[in-house]
């Protein structure tokens, strides 16, 4: 049997988090974006996964204001049939809830593979709908050597660098600001939501490692931005973008592999650039690039249950 239980309880049975968008501190940041929050386990007395996740409009939501939801969990060496229980159980608890629909977003396979699979199984088994799987993005710093592997890429490079562009980190509030305003112009200019306002990424900054970055003319002109959680041994990009001004500079490939430099100089593992499609529909321009910067493609999954009025 599921039961809901406070946050104390749920750190006591499940204290470690696979990812920080499933963390207690995150979580409270954003309650206030759907009707409550609910931790749920199932009542025994050793506990091997639970779910932190919102309700709103009577849908059981995981992410309710993430990139990714998912599940807490002992460890990836689970027992698919512990996760069917577990999955059933949740089935049950939110028909006696009277919820409508539960909506889970798994992380992508780099954070939790093996788990996963096994998850992925047992929605599918259990009668789970998978939604149009989206395609994402990240790097495998341990075997980039510092340049680019695709010709035209380094061809791109190359120009850019005759450009004079510098790279660098940036602290001050106007720096910060100027990025997040070239971010906004460059998604609505190529036609992509953006989802959190300066505030917004001001105050999760309060929360995980944050780096503002920049890419500049001679002039000091910004031509490209991005901004990066820190999370563990993952750089996970936020949002990055080019003014049109540093399109014809090549800026974006001049940032990127000085980007990858960076995190790889700091001991990280991987940079997750997160996905390159909307509502499973891919952005074919998006994912090439990516694909060319050293980049390699995996899937995000979610699934939905839609339960009887």
């Amino acid at each position: 049997m599921i039961i809901d239980v406070d946050a104390k309880q749920f750190r006591q049975k499940l204290p470690t988090d696979p990812h920080p968008f499933v963390s207690e501190k995150f979580t409270e940041m954003n309650a206030y974006k759907v009707d409550r929050i609910v931790r749920l386990i199932q009542d025994v007395d050793k506990v091997p996964l639970g779910l932190v996740a919102g309700v709103k409009d009577n849908v059981l939501l995981s992410p309710f204001s993430a990139p990714f939801g998912g599940f807490h969990y002992k460890n990836e060496n689970i027992y698919p049939s512990t996760i069917d229980s577990f999955l059933a159980e949740l089935i049950e608890y939110a028909r006696c809830e009277q919820l409508k629909k539960i909506h889970i977003t798994l992380p992508p396979d780099l954070y939790s593979m093996s788990f996963n699979a096994k998850t992925i199984n047992s929605f599918v088994r259990l009668g789970f709908q998978m939604e149009i799987p989206d395609t994402t993005n990240w790097v495998e710093l341990k075997t980039f050597n510092d340049a680019y592997t695709y010709p035209d890429s380094r061809t791109y490079y190359n120009q850019a660098v005759k450009h004079g562009l510098s790279f660098q980190t940036v602290s001050t509030h106007s720096e910060i600001e100027a990025i997040y305003e070239l971010i906004v112009d460059s998604r609505v200019r190529m036609e992509r939501p953006i989802y959190m306002t300066l505030d917004d990424v001001l105050n999760t900054s309060k929360l995980f490692p944050t780096d503002f970055l920049s890419v500049t003319k001679p002039t000091g002109e910004l031509v490209a931005g991005a901004i990066f959680y820190r999370i563990n041994t993952i750089a996970f990009a936020v949002f990055w973008g080019d003014a049109i001004s540093g399109r014809s500079l090549r800026a974006m490939d001049f940032m990127a592999i000085h980007l990858w430099s960076y995190y790889k100089k700091l001991g990280f593992h991987i940079v997750d650039l997160g996905k390159s499609s909307e509502s499973g529909v891919p952005n074919e321009g998006l994912l090439r690039f990516k694909e060319t910067h050293e980049c390699v493609t995996s899937l995000k999954y979610t699934f939905t249950y839609l339960l009887n009025e």
